[in-house]
C-alpha cells in the first residue's frame, strides 16, 4: 500500500455530461475551451460572437434588477429560497436538483424532470457552478445567470451554442463531504493537538517512542513495521498483522513516507498523518479502501537501515 505504483483513477467531472448527455444513454465527451477546427472555425467564430453579444446584452439589463446580485467575476444570481444549512467549499461533493435553460427559455437539461438529483465534486464543474454553489446554504434555491466565460465559452454541442449565457435554477439538497475535504478538516484540527508537529510540506507527525539510532537518507533501504489506517480508523494494511516487517528503498514509496522516515532514528516509532497530496493524491488504490483524496495515518517503527 505504500509503494508509488497505483492504478490510474479516471476522474470524471459529472457536469461535463449533465449538460451534454441529457436525453441520451451515454455522455458526450467534451473538451472545455477547445479551439474550433480550421474547416468551420469562421462559422463557429461568427456564432460565438453572436451568442456572446446576446448574452452580454441580457446580463447588462438583468443586473439592474434589485433582486439580482452580481459578483466580481460577473456571475449573477437571485435568491429564490434561502436555506439555513452549511455552505459547501470548492472541495465538497454536493447533491442538487437543477434546471438549465438558454436565453430563449428552452430547457437543455433538468435533474428535476428526470426525478433524480445530481451529485458531483464542486471543483469539477463549470466555473459559474463552482463559484455560485459555494454561496448557497443547504436547503436554499438560487437562480444563476452565467456568462459564457464562466460556462463553456467557445465550446459547443448539439444543445448549447458557443458563446451561450446559461441560466440555472439550483436547489442545494446536501453536502456530501469528499475524502479530501475530510482530510483537510482533520489535519486542521489535528495540528492543534499537543505533541503533533507539522513540516513545511504539510506532513504531520508525533513521536510515539524516541530513539538515538541512525537516521536513514532518501537513498537508503529500510526495514519497518507499520500499520496504515484511514480517518475512520479502518486498517487498510499492516505488516504487524502479517507478522512480517517490510523492506523497501525509501525513495520508492509515497512522498509522505520518504520525508517522514528520514526524521526517524532506528528504534523509534512515529505516527504520521499524511495529506492526500503526499500519499496517492486523487487516485484510488485498486482492491483497497483508499479512495481519491484520502488522507492516511500510519504508525511506523523503524527497525533497521539495510546495507
Amino acid at each position: 500500500m505504500i509503494m508509488k505504483t497505483f492504478a490510474v483513477f479516471i476522474h470524471v467531472f459529472l457536469f461535463l455530461f449533465i449538460v451534454t448527455g441529457c436525453g441520451s444513454g451515454e455522455p458526450e465527451e467534451v473538451q472545455l475551451y477547445q479551439t474550433p477546427s480550421n474547416a468551420d472555425s469562421k462559422d463557429q467564430s461568427k456564432e460565438y460572437v453572436k451568442e456572446k453579444a446576446a448574452g452580454d446584452a441580457f446580463l447588462a439589463k438583468n443586473k439592474v434588477r434589485k433582486e439580482v446580485t452580481t459578483t466580481a467575476s460577473g456571475l449573477q444570481y437571485e435568491v429564490l429560497k434561502e436555506g439555513k444549512g452549511p455552505k459547501p467549499t470548492a472541495e465538497s461533493t454536493v447533491k442538487v436538483h437543477y434546471t438549465g435553460k438558454l436565453l430563449d427559455g428552452k430547457t437543455f437539461d433538468s435533474s428535476v424532470e428526470r426525478g433524480e438529483p445530481a451529485e458531483f465534486p464542486l471543483n469539477g464543474v463549470i466555473k459559474g457552478w463552482t463559484e455560485g454553489v459555494q454561496l448557497m446554504s443547504v436547503g436554499s434555491k438560487y437562480k444563476f445567470f452565467i456568462p459564457t466565460e464562466l460556462a463553456y465559452d467557445q465550446q459547443s454541442n448539439e444543445k448549447i451554442k458557443a458563446g451561450s449565457t446559461l441560466i440555472f435554477e439550483i436547489e442545494l439538497l446536501e453536502i456530501k463531504e469528499s475524502e479530501k475535504a475530510k482530510g483537510i478538516k482533520f489535519l486542521e484540527q489535528n495540528k492543534q493537538k499537543p505533541g503533533v508537529k507539522v513540516t513545511s510540506s504539510g506532513l504531520q507527525y508525533e513521536v510515539i517512542k524516541a530513539a538515538t539510532g541512525k537516521k536513514p537518507k532518501s537513498t537508503d533501504k529500510v526495514k519497518v513495521h507499520y500499520t496504515g489506517k484511514l480517518i475512520d480508523g479502518k486498517t487498510f494494511d499492516s505488516s504487524v498483522d502479517r507478522g512480517q516487517p517490510a523492506e523497501f528503498m525509501l525513495n520508492e514509496v509515497i512522498p509522505g513516507w520518504t520525508e517522514g522516515l528520514q526524521l526517524m532514528s532506528v528504534g523509534s516509532k512515529f505516527k504520521f498523518y499524511i495529506p492526500s497530496e503526499l500519499a496517492y493524491g486523487d487516485h484510488s488504490q485498486q482492491g483497497s479502501p483508499i479512495g481519491p483524496g484520502s488522507m492516511l495515518i500510519f504508525d511506523v517503527e523503524l527497525l533497521e537501515i539495510k546495507k
